[in-house]
């Protein structure tokens, strides 16, 4: 594996590039700078629809009652890593967008499905061979077509309505454009951004390189452990090491050694465990609805839903917990987006400063996003069902991801998202079982803290002045 490449090294650049076959044309309308930018758009509309995809199916599993209940949550936790990595893959992307002094983007709702560089139409469904097959070949290499990839290959077809194309492919060409220097020239490449970009140093959480395999847990088998990758940008080659780095863990450049590597041979083996189950195979899945959504009415006013592709969420209490997961999730992406928008000082590692804790605050709405799912997977998605399919997170994209020009605006933003969340959390309190109560009423703690400290902010403090977390569940 290359590791992170010095900037200049033309030798390295040479040696990555040897054999690649030359990018192809940029649109017409586009010139080379602006060809990059597109892939990169189209690369971080893919991470994100991959990771929300991938946290669905992992909150659909449920072993507790099955004969192998150990290797079912294997499976769960090990689906919920790679969404990790998928996460750390579309912060590398905004790294690159940073670096070519291009918008930042966090939006998945309008996917291009007319090109051969997105994977296959979004879905939130349970997990089931069909969606396994499909996440399979997304993430699989070019080489990969023996006897198993046929059968595997044909069912994620009939999974997903058409032939599933590999992210593999757009990484591979993200590589030929950047490292070809008539179409993105090496004073793009602005290597000041790197003090608004992600690093290490704030967003590894411990998940370190080289320690793949470290992590388990208790009464698990040995689980790998999340190896996210978070690379920095300010050069043609940390560029091109960063695009080499998420294709060889996730996106399928070559069929991968290491069994526990690639998120192809993960999935891969999560397939055959629940192949090997037969019939029990679905007494492990949570009878999830399809693409849940807090929406009564369908795309034509006063229309229903298409039954097959979108379910709209009608308990009261469930559709409760589904609002409070849109703002939570909302609340996820702007902390994330802005994040990017302040600079980075490495001279001061004590402070708590306002970057930190939208880091700090974005990984404690992961952990928010787990624990409303498991509200949402025990309540029925009708009332007038209460034996029917359950309700499931809804992953509703926000009207807007756009942030307020201004720093005093984005705060206010951070405001009003926590201002809507409280009054989900009221109706929510007095409402559902105990566990469900304690939680909300946690988590309001921790808002009311965040909240004061936003105040202080918006007046021009500049500082947190204590630590945030997320509320135990």
């Amino acid at each position: 594996m290359l590791r992170q490449s010095p900037a200049g090294d033309a030798g390295l650049e040479q040696a990555r590039l040897a054999g690649v076959e030359p990018a192809s044309p940029p649109p017409p309308e586009l010139s080379g700078r602006d060809y990059a930018i597109f892939l990169l758009r189209l690369a971080a509309e893919v991470e994100h629809g991959l990771m929300v995809q991938y946290l669905f199916a992992a909150y659909s599993l449920d072993g507790r009652n099955a004969p192998a209940q150990a290797d079912v949550r294997a499976w769960q936790e090990t689906i919920l890593g790679i969404a990790k990595e998928e996460m750390g893959h579309l912060v590398t992307v905004q790294n690159l967008l940073t670096a070519l002094s291009a918008p930042l983007n966090f939006n998945r709702e309008e996917f291009p499905h007319d090109t051969v560089l997105y994977p296959f139409g979004f879905r939130l469904q349970p997990v089931g061979l069909g969606s396994l097959a499909t996440y399979i070949c997304a993430e699989s290499p070019a080489d990969w077509d023996d006897a198993e990839a046929l059968e595997i290959k044909a069912r994620a077809q009939i999974d997903a309505g058409t032939p599933v194309n590999r992210v593999g492919a757009l990484y591979a060409e993200l590589l030929r454009v950047l490292g070809d220097a008539t179409l993105v020239a090496d004073r793009d490449f602005d290597p000041l951004s790197v003090a608004f970009q992600a690093s290490w140093d704030e967003w590894g959480r411990g998940y370190r390189e080289g320690q793949r395999g470290a992590e388990a847990m208790s009464g698990l088998p040995q689980l790998p452990a999340p190896e996210l990758l978070i690379r920095e940008v300010g050069s043609r080659a940390a560029a091109l090491d960063a695009v080499e780095q998420v294709g060889e863990q996730g996106e399928g450049f070559e069929t991968p050694v290491d069994d526990n590597a690639s998120h192809f041979r993960r999935f891969l083996a999560i397939y055959r465990g629940m192949k090997g189950l037969g019939d029990g195979a679905a007494d492990v899945v949570r009878p999830l609805a399809t693409n849940p959504t807090t929406d009564l009415e369908g795309p034509d006013i006063g229309g229903p839903y298409d039954p097959a592709t979108t379910t709209p969420i009608v308990h009261e209490q469930a559709r409760l917990w589904a609002h409070l997961f849109n703002l939570r999730y909302r609340k996820l992406l702007v902390n994330l987006s802005h994040a990017f928008e302040l600079s980075d000082d490495p001279g001061d590692r004590t402070t708590l400063s306002p970057r930190g804790a939208l880091i700090h605050r974005t990984f404690s709405e992961m952990y928010n996003l787990r624990a409303i799912s498991g509200q949402l997977v025990a309540l029925p998605i009708d009332g007038a069902q209460p034996d029917g399919p359950r309700a499931g997170p809804p992953f509703q994209v926000p009207h807007t991801l756009m942030l307020p020009s201004d720093e005093g605006g984005r705060w206010r933003l951070h405001r009003d998202v926590l201002d809507a969340s409280a009054a989900m959390i009221e109706r929510l309190r007095d409402d559902g079982p105990a566990g469900g109560r304690a939680y909300v009423a946690a988590l309001a703690q921790m808002d009311a803290i965040e909240r004061g400290q936003i105040e202080q902010l918006i007046a021009g403090s500049g500082r947190m002045p204590a630590a945030t977390g997320a509320p135990a569940s």
